[in-house]
């Protein structure tokens, strides 16, 4: 399990790595995604560590600037999916949203300037480096079945904590929280040996996971649709824009879509997550 481990996180920071560099040289849209899903699951490694050794591993050192790295990373992300999103309902609903879709490459543009510069003003790849080297000599020092049992046991915990919130309150909000709390439970049930005799239902269970993030996904990429669209409407709806009535359109979709979504993902996590 220890070998295991070792193995998952130090091919997240790889994968981080070459995916930061290509994400500077060019901006592309997969390096970009590729990058932060490594960094959420170095995270989900993190978070087991500070369970593991409380004492000689503090959370927000580890995360360091790829924390900030990851936000402002996430602003450049929204930006390129959600001109993807634009050019599916400009198909679905026969017209265009030409005045917006620029409105959001000059997000893009904005967002991939704050990046730079604050690359500039940091060493990401040097200060993951070594984090990397302390986080692997700690798991190099714990047992198999330490980690094993840890694992297991923060899944669990976890998963009682969105079940709790999706049985609380089924709003939106917690919808963010639950679909963050269901990655972290798939990226650390992945390092498990998919035979695991002691968990027969692994396999079914990360395929569930990866099903229920599929639909928060998309859930996500409607709702910031809707906040980046209200947004750009604020700022022209002073300015007589032609065909505005499109734009009404247009948010009632979105609007339509992620309520869709939202009743898919509840009846989902009711019939496959037991929640």
């Amino acid at each position: 399990m220890q070998a295991r481990l070792l193995d998952f996180f130090t091919n997240q920071c790889s994968l981080f790595l070459l995916n930061f560099n290509l994400a500077q040289k060019k901006f592309d849209a997969d390096a970009i995604h590729d990058m932060r899903v490594a960094f959420k699951r170095i995270r989900a490694v993190y978070l087991l560590m500070e369970r593991l050794f409380p004492e000689h591993f503090d959370m927000e050192e580890a995360e360091g600037v790829l924390k900030e790295l990851f936000r402002l990373s996430g602003r450049m992300r929204d930006a390129q999916v959600q001109q993807t999103l634009l050019e599916v309902h400009e198909t679905n609903l026969s017209t265009t949203f030409g005045e917006y879709n620029e409105y959001l490459k000059k997000t893009e543009k904005k967002s991939i300037k704050k990046f730079r510069e604050y690359l500039h003003k940091s060493d990401a790849e040097s200060e993951l480096k070594k984090k990397q080297q302390h986080t692997g000599q700690l798991i190099s020092t714990a047992e198999d079945e330490q980690i094993r049992q840890q694992i297991i046991l923060f899944v669990h915990e976890l998963m009682d904590t969105a079940h709790n919130m999706h049985t609380e309150q089924e709003k939106d909000e917690n919808l963010h929280e639950i679909r963050r709390k269901l990655k972290q439970c798939h990226y650390l049930l992945s390092v498990f040996d998919p035979n695991d005799a002691g968990l027969p239902e692994i396999n079914t269970r990360i395929k569930r996971l990866d099903k229920a993030n599929d639909l928060l996904g998309a859930w996500h990429d409607h709702l910031v649709a809707m906040e980046m669209l209200d947004r750009f409407l604020d700022k022209v709806r002073q300015k007589d824009l032609p065909g505005m009535n499109r734009y009404t359109l247009l948010r009632e979709n979105l609007a339509e879509e992620r309520h869709l979504l939202h009743m898919k993902i509840l009846k989902y996590l009711g019939e496959k997550l037991d929640f």
